[in-house]
């Protein structure tokens, strides 16, 4: 049984509603409404990164170190954490690229980026967070989890997306499993780490996504029926 019934839930856009999810759509919100005992607490933001759990307040203690807005103000029993899409996504531009843009007049960026998307290819090197920082963001927020004695992480897993994102984005598969190990290792060395798989386009015939990868309202629903049973499987024996 979870001494602490508050539980703090950090994630990107793929929590949040939009794409046709109202806020009742919403996993976060089912979790509310089933485990009324539990202070649910979100903080959640549009393309964010694995950078949020090390960088998003504190700095001022070793009480409350960086990253404290994820973690120690609010001395959760239970952390749920949805991110890596952003991490992992191969990008367009590289550094140059921007660096070149920040020199352009406004009236030409545009150009300069219908141009780069002619000419170039999204390599799966390229992407926001490297994968070894991915793992170092992760490794440290949960040593911290272990340090304010947090007796449960859900991490959920990056969403493994159709075929309307990979034709966009064609080495976001390799990106998205190469991440997704990195999460299933935590699971095996940390026993309070539970990994859920529920956004794998390969596992349903309905369609779950919106766009690609972010979850509809069926894809929000199974994402919530797997939180719910880690909880009860774990939380509430």
């Amino acid at each position: 049984m979870i001494k602490n019934n508050k539980i703090i839930c950090v994630g990107d856009s793929t929590s949040l509603p939009g794409h046709n999810n109202h806020y009742e759509d919403t996993w976060f919100y089912k979790l509310k409404k089933d485990f009324p005992a539990f202070d649910c607490i979100s903080y959640f933001r549009r393309s964010i990164t694995t950078e949020i759990l090390v960088t998003e307040g504190g700095g001022i203690s070793r009480e409350f170190p960086t990253g404290a807005d994820c973690l120690e103000f609010y001395d959760p029993g239970i952390v749920i954490v949805q991110l890596g899409i952003v991490d992992c996504a191969p990008r367009l531009l590289n550094k140059i690229d921007k660096v070149i843009l920040t020199f352009l007049p406004s009236n030409f960026k545009n150009s300069y980026i219908k141009l780069l998307k002619k000419i170039k290819k999204r390599k799966a090197t390229n992407t926001e967070v490297k994968l070894d920082k991915f793992q170092a963001n992760l490794k440290l927020f949960l040593e911290r989890c272990i340090l304010n004695e947090v007796e449960i992480v859900v991490l959920i897993a990056i969403p493994f997306p159709d075929e309307r994102m990979v034709k966009k984005n064609p080495n976001i598969i390799l990106n998205v499993e190469l991440y997704n190990k990195i999460l299933t290792g935590f699971s095996e060395t940390y026993h309070f780490v539970k990994v859920i798989y529920p956004l794998d386009s390969r596992n349903f015939s309905e369609n779950i996504f919106e766009d690609g990868y972010h979850p509809n309202p069926l894809g929000n629903e199974i994402v919530f029926q797997n939180i719910k049973d880690v909880i009860k499987n774990y939380a509430l024996r």
